[in-house]
């Protein structure tokens, strides 16, 4: 399996204030959420997207460099491929997992058929990483970031009050261009095996256009804090109307169901 380990500033992004993925979480305080959150309040920031194969793979990558392909660092975090084949029946599990490593292919693809504790895993994951490229930051730019932190799942309230955040103009066409960059990037126009599937589609194709957030209620649903319990309408489970307090129960990964996590600032 031939990798290479992209760098974690593609996924948190080096933040500056002149960086247009910089969003400020406490006017007061200054302090900025992590690269392609929202401000929910003072102390939460939320993920704009699901996480998306490209963040997953950045996660498995650092636990192969750092472990090893047969660690259970590793292993134990892998999806279930085969859960994959449902959304895009033209690959099997295996084609569809040389395609995950060794591509872009589904570099924006919301990440499913991973477990709670998997999301859990990964979350822990990022938190570390994004502190230590703040470790490496100058002094004066690292003030701008919270002294402590962490990304987790969010509990079921919190993804329902995602419903009262409100975006300025301004802020949309931020995060409006911010999707552009990354579907530039990804060449989400060409990838014709990731536009294929007929129930989910690329992260950032719906924007909620007062939330400045993607992907809400038909396209995955997603995993919270309290195992077996995901929020919002996915493609097995359509809402006729935005419905912030749908729930869904699991009991095991699934191809309709992904996260997306959330940055809190602690202190």
């Amino acid at each position: 399996m031939k990798v290479v380990l992209p760098l974690l500033f593609f996924l948190f992004g080096l933040n500056s204030s002149s960086d247009s993925n910089c969003v400020k979480c406490d006017q007061d305080r200054k302090y900025y959420c992590a690269s392609n959150t929202l401000a929910m309040n003072f102390r939460l920031c939320m993920d704009i997207t699901e996480v998306s194969g490209r963040m997953y793979k950045i996660f498995l990558l650092d636990q192969l460099k750092a472990h090893g392909a047969t660690s259970t660092e590793f292993t134990s975090n892998l999806p279930n491929w085969k859960l994959w084949e449902e959304l895009y029946t033209q690959k099997t599990a295996s084609e569809i997992s040389e395609l995950f490593f060794e591509t872009s292919t589904f570099a924006l693809a919301p990440m499913v058929g991973v477990s709670y504790e998997q999301a859990v895993n990964f979350a822990a994951w990022r938190t570390e990483a994004f502190r230590k490229e703040l470790d490496k930051m100058d002094k004066r730019d690292r003030e701008n970031f919270p002294k402590e932190f962490e990304f987790r799942l969010p509990t079921p309230a919190e993804w329902s009050r995602m419903r009262f955040m409100t975006q300025e103009k301004e802020m949309l066409k931020e995060v409006g261009k911010i999707a552009v960059t990354y579907e530039k990037e990804f060449k989400v126009d060409r990838n014709k095996l990731l536009n294929s599937s007929k129930k989910v589609h690329y992260i950032f194709a719906n924007m909620d256009k007062k939330l400045g957030l993607f992907g809400l209620h038909d396209n995955v649903a997603e995993m919270t804090s309290e195992k077996g319990v995901a929020m919002g309408g996915s493609w097995n489970s359509k809402s006729a109307q935005a419905d912030f307090t749908k729930k869904s129960e699991y009991t095991a990964p699934q191809a309709w169901l992904g996260f997306r996590c959330i940055f809190e600032i602690i202190e």
